[in-house]
């Protein structure tokens, strides 16, 4: 997936979000265990990519920031495999965790027709979880029902962002979890337990 995030506000740390607004980012992922978040903006370009316990990061200065604020514990720890905290039982009971507000047919951007659509998590559920409602706003093409564009709010935070591409494959390219040679030695190594700690510093985000 390829994104641009347009705005990000709220949360903890409003003012560090700067950092990836209106820059592109690619987002690698297949289960269970590999990621690749990359901000290709050459200006500004950072890396960070798991393969299973395997982590690497670029450049040479994001490694040294993320070593440098590592507890003891996160550098001997292991990462778990990505896994949806759901069975496949509840997963079909999930278009019951959300109500929809609108869903209209538009015209995009590019003059093609195109679906806004909006929803919110139930009322009821976030009653009876005592959570935050979410609302997330879509702008979907009708030909292909491609993603083109995702609005995002809570009480806490809230986030826009435009979706340049979307591809599925049955498995990514293996040269993806890899460092390319034009990366030289700019790229470091981390133990696997400062993989979040990684993704939160070339992303800044903190919506907790």
């Amino acid at each position: 997936m390829e994104v641009v995030v347009r705005s990000i506000e709220g949360g903890n740390n409003s003012a560090a979000y700067a950092a990836i607004v209106n820059q592109p980012v690619k987002l690698s992922f297949q289960g269970p265990d590999k990621l690749r978040v990359e901000i290709t903006n050459p200006d500004h370009r950072k890396i960070v990519c798991r393969k299973g316990q395997h982590v690497w990061v670029y450049p040479r200065e994001l490694g040294a920031e993320v070593a440098a604020t590592a507890s003891n514990a996160e550098k001997i720890g292991q990462i778990q495999d990505f896994r949806l905290p759901l069975n496949d039982q509840e997963i079909i009971l999930l278009p019951a965790m959300f109500k929809i507000l609108h869903c209209n047919s538009i015209t995009d951007s590019w003059g093609s027709p195109a679906w806004d659509l909006e929803f919110r998590t139930d009322p009821t559920l976030e009653k009876e979880l005592k959570a935050t409602s979410v609302v997330i706003g879509l702008v979907i093409r009708q030909n292909d029902y491609g993603v083109e564009h995702v609005k995002m709010r809570s009480g806490i935070w809230s986030g826009e962002m435009e979706v340049s591409s979307v591809k599925f494959s049955t498995q990514l390219p293996a040269e993806t979890w890899e460092p390319s040679a034009d990366l030289g030695a700019e790229v470091v190594e981390l133990p696997p337990g400062l993989l979040s700690s990684a993704l939160k510093k070339v992303s800044n985000l903190n919506l907790q």
